[in-house]
């Protein structure tokens, strides 16, 4: 790809000013050594941490490049953030690539062309395609995020998180921590779904890429490092009380009921409710487990 390529970076942010700068100067580093025109639509969901001078400064130093931030109402969290950035960015139609990003990954030198590459390389082998770059811990060389393999029609949680390996695979799960979604692509499945309320938007834009006689890929290589979000603290903490793990459970953050239910209705209708419900039974047997070892 020599010719001049266009990008339109998509992201939601609230508040992690230090993260996000360093996940936009890693992408607009790309800049400097490609042909690239890169904008950037960002949801700006009520920082109060100078996030939104931040872009501001951006746009002053990078006056080829377009900073259109969109103000959110403080509680869009990620699925409905990402809705608000993307649409507007749909309705650009100039663009090459669509690439979402989560700000608290720090990009590798290189990723953006690796990535490109794998689109013509996946390309060969079918018309629709998204790439999902995996990212890593950190600290370690170990996969943290990127696309996953379901092993099972009816249970949504048999699945294996695929590691880069050199060469693209295919994959039916995808993170929305780095994917990059080719206007073709774009076209045809259209905006995320914004009935979710945090997560599950991105698996389930994998999902209707394939629905649709397309297909996801994972990278060949690592795009960049992103720990983790820790269990510590969350609904998934046994040693926290069962009520409380029950609260965090719903709550937009951990895994609401309402977007659960839709994804399972969605994509896994034969069993949906025992997946649904689950969760709630693994909360009070693994706190009583917990309990029961430290007594």
């Amino acid at each position: 790809m020599n010719k001049s390529i266009s990008v339109a970076v998509v992201m939601t942010v609230f508040n992690r000013k230090e993260q996000t700068e360093k996940c936009i100067s890693s992408i607009l580093k790309e800049m400097d050594h490609m042909s690239l025109n890169t904008d950037f639509y960002v949801t700006d969901d009520g920082s109060n941490d100078g996030t939104r001078e931040l872009f501001k400064h951006y746009q002053e130093m990078y006056t080829n490049s377009k900073f259109v931030v969109l103000e959110g109402s403080g509680s869009l969290f990620w699925n409905k953030g990402m809705h608000l950035a993307y649409g507007e960015a749909l309705k650009q139609t100039s663009y090459d690539f669509y690439l979402w990003v989560n700000n608290d990954v720090e990009f590798f030198t290189g990723f953006l062309s690796e990535i490109l590459r794998d689109y013509s390389r996946a390309r060969e082998k079918q018309e629709y395609v998204i790439i999902c770059g995996g990212v890593r811990y950190r600290d370690r060389n170990e996969l943290s995020y990127g696309g996953a393999i379901n092993h099972s029609e009816i249970n949504p949680y048999n699945r294996t998180l695929l590691t880069p390996n050199g060469h693209i695979q295919e994959c039916d799960c995808v993170n929305g921590n780095c994917l990059l979604i080719p206007s073709e692509t774009a076209a045809l499945i259209g905006n995320i779904d914004e009935r979710y309320e945090h997560g599950f938007g991105d698996f389930d834009y994998g999902y209707r890429l394939i629905r649709a006689g397309g297909q996801p890929y994972v990278a060949s290589e690592f795009v960049g490092k992103c720990d983790r979000n820790s269990i510590i603290g969350s609904w998934k903490d046994t040693s926290l009380p069962i009520n409380k793990r029950f609260l965090l459970k719903n709550k937009p953050t951990g895994q609401p009921p309402y977007s659960h239910k839709i994804f399972l209705k969605k994509w896994f209708p034969k069993l949906w409710f025992y997946y649904w419900i689950k969760p709630y039974i693994g909360i009070v047997s693994s706190s009583l487990t917990y309990r029961i070892r430290k007594s």
